[in-house]
């Protein structure tokens, strides 16, 4: 009996032992890591919910319905080529699976595959008639095919069979307005209000509705009834400020938007959202107070502070932007903190927006140390290389940019046209066909795919693409400017003047049409008709660097030096410390070899703002080309040398500063500056000009012949080419 009693407790302990080892094993902790997934979904915290199904498919990767909690994350996000590929592989798992084949369905029809979505649906039903899903799938799809009669009656029956589904009241609304029934179509909307009374989706598309109507007041206490339900969601408080600004009850707005800030005055991201709001609605002055109010609060915030800079931008106030944006490297507690990684990488957007590539590689270097697969970082970096035409470096950012985000279109774009710019067009024509696979529908890619064949000289392939898109898209400016530039390109002239024409026809208050047709009559050396359009573009925008830039080039050309100084002059009167229209008149008046008042307009310029490297240059050049004395050269030596300290290594300053030890009779120096300049950009023929003087100057008359020799070849026209070739016959 004993042995009895013994052996029953050891099987007892053994069975105990194995249910304890199956708790512990992999389907436990799949089903810990799903629930605990489901729970975070069912509170709207869709990052965290995403790791722990994460966790249950690494477990088991045909867990189905982890796979189906993964797409609804996705569709939660609006990413709906996530959902897509995780409910596909939901049903490929268990093609029983309606709740995905149904998801994938609403998919197909958001994209406009109506035929692809009626095929979802027919499988829902096929297994399961009566399948309420199925049956809305169908209904939806019907009206999306215009096939009312049949949808009306789906939906018809569906609502008396009582079924409380929002979509459905919704859907049958619709039908009831495209079919003319404006009174039916309400009706239904207050049927579904009525049995969906803690639906927000009903009672916001009934206050769409009631807005549509006129009937102001009624959109209005919807509204209010929907924020009663969800006072959290802040979506519905913006939707009914827009609502009172659409009706013009400004004060009715500004307090809904203050309701909000009251919410938690200290919340940034609700701060953020209101000034957002009323930054898009042009309430400027607003957004600048609500943001301001935030930073009495939160004195050390990066995030308010990078908002403000951002409506700064938007408002033409670049500097003061920039200003805050580097207040902020002075908050950050680590080199890695996200906001002031963020804060760097929009300080290198904005000085490669002005072209100072120096300063915006600086900011992109710190970030990329910092955080070494910083995506916007190697972004910026790629684009530096573009603007510097090195394609090498170019291809190598863009590269590690697509391994690590091989679905970023954008960042394919950029790599196609770093492969042109090495002229590499074949691997160029790679990269966009990616991006086409990834975004067909992008229209930068499409662009990008003519700018391609452009360059593989498949210009009639170029030119009916962009055509195509141009039919397609026929009020899109900039792909008809795209398709006139290719015919200038190609050498059709009326085919580009008629595509130019449509702009103007389009857009008469924009400057783009006249500043295409200043191109096209360059083309046809009209020069006086060209001055005519830039002048016109001048006057719709003339607060643009630009145009202003482009007319007074045009000018010079023309011999126009008066009209120059005039647009200059008018320029700085209306703005008495623009850098660029000062700068434009010292260039001018150099031109014209009024070297006094060039240097009044340069002096004036660097007083506006003493750290232009580009103006110091040229103030030190045009002094040593002036100077009456050794003390001039001094005072143009000292000048030249704080613009090789702003910007070390640039070959225009490095030859200023060659040149002048070149007049101040130090041979050795000039050379050592001149070599230097040449290495950095070997193709100025006025460095090469310089250089060959001072070998000239240094006994070394081999290669004195060599560079002069390189600085004449061609005919192309430049300062000193007639003393060069006087030397050089004199060699």
């Amino acid at each position: 009996m004993k042995k009895g009693r013994y052996a029953v407790k050891a099987l007892a302990a053994c069975l105990c032992l194995s249910l304890a080892v199956g708790c512990s094993g992999p389907d436990a902790k799949k089903a810990k890591f799903y629930s605990k997934g489901k729970a975070l979904f069912e509170n709207g915290d869709y990052v965290k919910a995403a790791l722990e199904f994460r966790n249950a498919l690494q477990i088991d990767p045909r867990f189905v319905d982890a796979r189906y909690m993964m797409g609804m994350v996705e569709m939660k996000k609006g990413n709906l080529k996530g959902a897509y590929g995780n409910f596909t592989k939901a049903v490929e798992i268990d093609p029983g699976n309606l709740k995905a084949q149904y998801e994938l369905g609403k998919i197909l029809l958001a994209a406009r595959e109506a035929d692809k979505a009626m095929e979802k649906a027919d499988l829902i039903l096929s297994r399961d008639p009566g399948n309420l899903d199925g049956r809305m799938l169908r209904g939806a799809v019907l009206v999306a095919k215009k096939e009312n009669a049949a949808a009306r009656t789906l939906f018809e029956e569906l609502v008396a069979r009582g079924v409380r589904n929002p979509d459905a009241y919704q859907l049958l609304s619709v039908i009831y307005q495209q079919d003319g029934d404006i009174k039916k179509s309400e009706d239904i909307l207050r049927r579904g209000v009525a049995a969906n009374p803690a639906s927000a989706q009903m009672l916001v598309t009934l206050a769409a509705f009631l807005e549509r109507a006129g009937r102001e007041g009624e959109a209005a206490e919807a509204l209010r009834k929907v924020i009663a339900l969800e006072p959290n969601t802040l979506g519905y408080r913006f939707a009914l400020a827009g609502h009172y600004l659409k009706t013009g009850r400004q004060g009715e707005a500004g307090q809904t938007l203050k309701d909000i800030l009251a919410m938690d005055p200290k919340d940034e991201e609700k701060r953020i959202q209101v000034a957002s709001f009323q930054t898009s609605h042009n309430q400027l002055a607003d957004a600048e107070r609500t943001l301001k109010e935030g930073l009495s609060l939160s004195k050390e915030s990066i995030k308010l502070r990078m908002a403000l800079s951002d409506l700064y931008f938007v408002s033409q106030r670049v500097d003061a932007g920039v200003s805050l944006l580097k207040e902020c490297l002075t908050l950050g507690k680590k080199d890695k903190d996200a906001d002031l990684l963020r804060a760097k990488n929009a300080l290198a957007r904005i000085f490669l927006s002005r072209h100072e590539l120096d300063a915006a590689a600086g900011y992109a270097d710190q970030v990329l140390k910092a955080s070494p697969k910083n995506v916007d970082a190697q972004f910026i970096k790629g684009e530096i290389y573009l603007l510097r035409g090195d394609g090498v470096n170019a291809v190598s950012a863009f590269r590690a940019v697509v391994a690590d985000h091989p679905q970023l279109a954008s960042a394919q774009v950029k790599l196609a046209e770093a492969h042109l710019l090495n002229r590499e067009p074949n691997l160029a024509n790679e990269a966009i066909q990616k991006a086409a696979k990834i975004e067909p529908g992008s229209r930068e890619v499409q662009r990008a795919t003519a700018r391609i064949y452009a360059a593989r000289k498949e210009l009639p392939k170029a030119t009916e693409h962009l055509a195509k898109l141009v039919a397609a898209h026929p009020h899109d400016l900039e792909l008809r400017a795209d398709l006139g530039d290719l015919h200038l390109a190609a050498g059709d002239l009326k085919k580009a003047e008629a595509e130019y024409a449509e702009i103007k026809k389009q857009a008469p208050r924009l400057p783009a049409g006249y500043v295409k047709f200043s191109g096209l009559y360059l083309a046809r050396k009209e020069y006086d008709k060209a001055i005519a359009e830039m002048e016109q573009a001048v006057r719709l925008n003339p607060a643009s660097e630009r145009l202003m830039t482009t007319l007074v080039g045009l000018y010079m050309g023309r011999g126009k030096y008066d009209s120059a100084v005039a647009l200059c002059e008018r320029r700085i009167a209306e703005k008495p410390g623009d850098t660029a229209a000062l700068e434009l008149l010292a260039q001018v008046h150099v031109a014209r070899k009024d070297f006094p008042k060039a240097r009044q307009a340069y002096d004036k310029s660097l007083a506006a703002n003493p750290n232009q490297w580009l103006a110091t240059n040229n103030l030190a050049f045009l002094m040593a080309e002036n100077a009456a004395n050794p003390v001039d050269l001094d005072a143009a030596l000292r000048l030249a040398e704080k613009a090789l300290a702003m910007k070390p290594g640039e070959a225009t300053v490095l030859d200023t500063v060659g040149w002048i030890y070149y007049k101040k009779r130090d041979a050795g120096k000039s050379v050592d500056y001149l070599e230097r300049a040449v290495a950095a950009k070997p193709d100025d023929r006025v460095i090469r000009y310089h250089l060959g003087m001072a070998y000239l100057m240094a006994g070394k008359n081999a290669k004195a012949k060599e560079h002069l020799s390189r600085a004449v070849s061609g005919g192309t026209a430049f300062s000193g080419r007639e003393e060069a070739e006087k030397t050089l016959a004199r060699l």
